[in-house]
């Protein structure tokens, strides 16, 4: 299992507990794709259901509600878009999480952060979404503009690098390794080390077998994909089709 910033922990700790105390939903800050299997975790522990939601199906980092099981989750965060002049200059992601990072605000109050043709959108809870038109004016020496969303946000989800492949089996050990063109050898330490997560939670298990549409979440990586599954060749290989999306 992955190690844990221990503030972390008592953070989703005291949600969940919060969450069974009061018996209603508590939501609370973001957590990245790996963090997940911890509010799983204490959810489970305290009798309640952790849910997610990062503002759109593909987010990294999401924000999570506590909740008893039959009542509905809560979500807060709000959208926030980013604007700059692109005639005269130029933002990327690293020029505008760094000038973010820079303002002092723990990162688990932010979730995604996309950045698109002249624009780029932010993610973020309502207390932080506040303060950001008057702090957060500049992203490297380039003027922005930032301001609250005033409808639904529509997020392009990004194109990764396809791969095509034949795999012995639909193991999880056997897709990684095709997707890093890695050695199954290696791909089963990374898996037994707690460094994988499929569909954002930890699995530690090299045998579990994967099904097209599942995302495995590699760290220090990026993702891999499995989107489609063809029929068995002559010698019982399975053709697989992955997307790439390698870390920046």
């Amino acid at each position: 299992m992955i190690s844990i910033d221990p503030h972390l922990t008592h953070r989703l700790h005291q949600g969940a507990q919060k969450a069974d105390r009061l018996y209603a939903a508590v939501p609370c800050r973001f957590v990245t794709g790996e963090e997940r299997s911890w509010s799983v975790h204490h959810a489970r522990e305290n009798g309640v259901t952790a849910s997610f939601d990062g503002g759109w199906p593909d987010a990294e980092r999401v924000q999570v509600c506590f909740h008893p099981a039959d009542v509905p989750a809560e979500f807060t965060g709000v959208w926030m878009e980013i604007r700059w002049n692109g005639k005269f200059s130029r933002c990327d992601h690293r020029d505008l999480l760094g000038s973010l990072m820079a303002l002092g605000i723990d990162r688990e109050y932010f979730g995604d952060l996309i950045t698109q043709s002249g624009s780029a959108w932010l993610f973020t809870l309502p207390e932080i979404a506040a303060r950001l038109p008057q702090e957060w004016t500049k992203a490297g020496n380039t003027p922005i503009r930032v301001e609250q969303a005033s409808g639904p946000v529509i997020i392009t989800p990004p194109k990764g690098e396809t791969l095509r492949d034949t795999v012995p089996s639909l193991r999880l050990d056997a897709i990684l390794a095709s997707g890093m063109k890695t050695s199954r050898a290696r791909a089963a330490e990374m898996i037994k080390a707690g460094l994988v997560a499929v569909d954002h939670l930890i699995q530690e298990r090299t045998d579990k077998v994967l099904i097209p549409g599942q995302l495995l979440s590699v760290r220090g990586f990026g993702r891999i994909r499995l989107t489609e599954v063809g029929d068995p060749t002559r010698k019982e290989r399975l053709p697989v089709t992955l997307e790439i999306f390698r870390k920046d």
